[in-house]
């Protein structure tokens, strides 16, 4: 009996699955169309439209038209391709009308999709999808005329997108800084046949932004974007960092002294009066230090020895604290 019970319930689920969307006598299905997105990117003079479409018995084996602006102006083959398999999950009532549109304009378009049957007949779906070739473009805006920033001193970047972005408020995100922005603001200018849109950050660099590559992305809806990325330059005051010592173990006295700016600082040592050697190499972009050994005579712990780092900007030094080794 529950063989029975459960080969029943089999067969109903078969039938459901083989009828989903089955019409009852006398019925027809109704026109419609379903694109995913309202606006779509250009990617090398291409783009991408996923489409689905459900239609009349009558007009389903139909001819299907794409057109620029209006129905007028249908796509010729050299435009247009169709491209299976873009629009998932597909419902079992619809047919596929995806295709990549070749050689699209630089300039935003609006691009429509209809049938074509028996003599003359056709339909024209009202929805429209836009096409756009959209651009974003940072610039640095500091108080001074110069490319070089300067760490802790206030500047500006500038996030602006190209006339050919839709006309709908992106979110912007900005990637790669060190410290975090001060201030943003946001402006709109409405032209008559395009908005533009740029976003304004207060930012105060820090010495660790220099040869950092700074992000600004513009997202418009769920797939459209447009990105742009700029190198910072950041000069910075020389500063010596608490790694540098010195070790003293017998008569041998080594230093090392650690020291970042941009330019990248001279080190110098006082106690060596340009008699000795010392080895100078670079740790980073903005990372110098400088190491020498010497043989010293009745050198205490009261002894010391001082770093000098120094670039166009200024001088800075440090008394080095000696560790002393038994050995």
């Amino acid at each position: 009996m529950k063989r029975k019970l459960l080969s029943a319930l089999l067969w109903v689920l078969f039938m459901t699955g083989l009828c989903n969307g089955c019409l009852a006598p006398g019925e027809d299905y109704d026109f419609g169309l379903r694109l995913t997105e309202k606006f779509i990117a250009t990617e090398g003079g291409r783009a991408w439209i996923p489409c689905a479409f459900t239609a009349p018995m009558r007009a389903l084996s139909g001819r299907q038209v794409w057109f620029r602006r209006s129905p007028e102006f249908p796509l010729s083959p050299a435009e247009v391709q169709n491209n299976r398999g873009l629009m998932r999950p597909m419902i079992s009532t619809e047919s596929e009308c995806s295709v990549v549109l070749r050689n699209v304009w630089d300039t935003p378009e609006e691009y429509g999709f209809m049938l074509e049957w028996g003599a003359n007949e056709r339909h024209i779906f009202p929805d429209r999808v836009q096409v756009v070739s959209c651009v974003a473009k940072v610039e640095l805006t500091p108080s001074t005329y110069s490319k070089n920033l300067l760490a802790g001193k206030e500047t500006f970047l500038n996030c602006s997108l190209s006339k050919h972005c839709p006309g709908i408020d992106p979110k912007i995100t900005w990637k790669g800084f060190n410290s975090k922005p001060l201030l943003m603001q946001k402006s709109k200018k409405e032209m008559q046949e395009y908005s533009g849109f740029s976003e304004r950050l207060l930012y105060t660099p820090v010495p660790e932004d220099h040869q950092a590559e700074i992000t600004c992305e513009a997202t418009f809806g769920k797939n459209l974007s447009a990105s742009a990325k700029t190198v910072l330059t950041v000069h910075s005051h020389p500063q010596i960092l608490n790694s540098s010592a010195c070790s003293l173990l017998q008569d041998l006295l080594t230093c090392v002294c650690v020291s970042q700016g941009v330019p990248l600082p001279d080190i110098h040592w006082p106690l060596l009066q340009n008699k000795h050697h010392f080895t100078k190499g670079r740790a980073s972009y903005i990372t110098v230090r400088s190491t020498f050994t010497m043989t010293v005579v009745n050198f205490t712990s009261n002894s010391t020895v001082m770093c000098v780092s120094r670039n166009y900007l200024g001088q800075t030094n440090m008394t080095l604290p000696v560790n002393i080794i038994e050995g």
